[in-house]
């Protein structure tokens, strides 16, 4: 275990660079809300890459290292947007009734995200070589039984595009726990149950 940056601010490391050089993270700060820095994995060293006075959440750099998704709340509602990384350059925005953890396809020609809803899976065809194009969103599934991150992603996509894995949500109705059962001494009762022989 190794700590890598020291702040008195809530962080969470999201999204690593191909090359593993850089870490992209997200921390609360009191005065700006969520902001997205970046850590320099040899150095140590942490430079801001988006810190407005809106949130900035989910960072997801592309698997070629170009360009970075992310959410922000700058138009007011959380909306998903790609920026070339580590930039400078503009700015596309990828949803349109708004969304967040945007997750690449693995031959970065999609990009995939949760709508406003939490319920709704969308994807949208982009275009990363030379410049940058957004086709128009569409949706792909329905499902309220998966957990949806936020400033983490929980999901991702398969090696070869075809299929989602995800953290399913567990069952909200299930009965409380009324009894508790206490061993004492487990590591004898073992020794009764299980010998080994040995001498």
């Amino acid at each position: 275990m190794e700590r890598l940056t020291t702040s008195e601010n809530h962080q969470v490391p999201v999204s690593l660079t191909p090359d593993g050089t850089t870490l992209a993270f997200v921390e609360k700060n009191p005065e700006t809300g969520f902001d997205i820095n970046l850590l320099d994995m040899k150095s140590r060293k942490v430079t801001p890459f988006l810190n407005s006075k809106a949130d900035e959440k989910n960072p997801e750099i592309s698997p070629d290292g170009h360009w970075m998704a992310y959410t922000s709340e700058e138009s007011g509602r959380m909306e998903l947007y790609v920026r070339p990384f580590p930039g400078p350059g503009g700015q596309w925005q990828i949803s349109a009734e708004g969304g967040y953890m945007p997750i690449w396809s693995r031959d970065e020609k999609r990009l995939h995200y949760v709508g406003r809803t939490n319920d709704e899976y969308w994807t949208a065809d982009v275009h990363t070589g030379g410049t940058f194009s957004v086709g128009k969103s569409r949706l792909l599934f329905k499902s309220a039984d998966f957990l949806n991150g936020n400033p983490y992603p929980t999901m991702d996509t398969s090696l070869d595009g075809r299929r989602f894995l995800m953290a399913k949500l567990g069952d909200w109705n299930a009965q409380p726990v009324t009894e508790l059962i206490l061993v004492q001494n487990w590591f004898e009762e073992l020794k009764r149950l299980a010998p080994t022989n040995k001498k």
